[in-house]
């Protein structure tokens, strides 16, 4: 199944939690409806679309963040799909990997839908135009908590939730942790 696809497939399945994600999912199906590349990272008008994961500790009371250097604040590892995904969230457990150090075997539990859904503004940069940044957020959770920085552009570390937002009070955050608080999302994926 290619990509886009596969993009119409989550956004249609996915159920949102607010207004703000509904709008989100709105704009998203609008976009993967437009002509060229939704993926492009030279797509700046509106953007295009990236992926993300909130990783859980084994016991599900920490979160895996990154301090992201040029947005300057703490945030879920995440990025960009490559055109060697073979799926979103192939990519956005390869952008865990790459960002945070964790190894591929690390990961014991993960949804196939996404989590979450933002739309958020990237700031214009020497290379770049300010443009939008459509996130599809996967979960994972992983066996061990392992993490360590693989040396490049953010500090890596694991935050209990109660502390998530205060190193990000962004609404979106908050969206997340009453979605974590209502789970048991990846165990109830696990018996359907």
């Amino acid at each position: 199944m290619d990509r886009r696809t596969q993009l119409i497939e989550l956004l249609d399945a996915h159920a949102s939690a607010d207004a703000f994600e509904s709008s989100y999912r709105q704009r998203m199906l609008s976009l993967v409806s437009s002509p060229g590349d939704p993926f492009s990272r030279s797509r700046f008008d509106p953007g295009h679309f990236t992926v993300s994961a909130f990783v859980l500790s084994p016991e599900g009371s920490s979160l895996l963040m990154i301090f992201h250097a040029k947005l300057e604040r703490w945030l879920q590892p995440g990025g960009h799909v490559d055109p060697s995904d073979t799926s979103l969230r192939v990519a956005a457990r390869r952008e865990v990997i790459e960002e945070t150090g964790l190894r591929d075997e690390a990961f014991v539990d993960e949804i196939e839908t996404a989590f979450d859904l933002d739309i958020h503004a990237i700031p214009r940069n020497e290379t770049e135009p300010a443009h939008l940044h459509h996130d599809l957020r996967f979960l994972f959770r992983v066996g061990s908590m392992p993490a360590s920085s693989p040396g490049h552009r953010h500090d890596v570390r694991w935050v209990g939730l109660e502390e998530a937002t205060a190193l990000n009070s962004e609404p979106a955050m908050t969206r997340i942790l009453r979605k974590l608080a209502c789970r048991p999302a990846i165990e109830s994926q696990e018996e359907a």
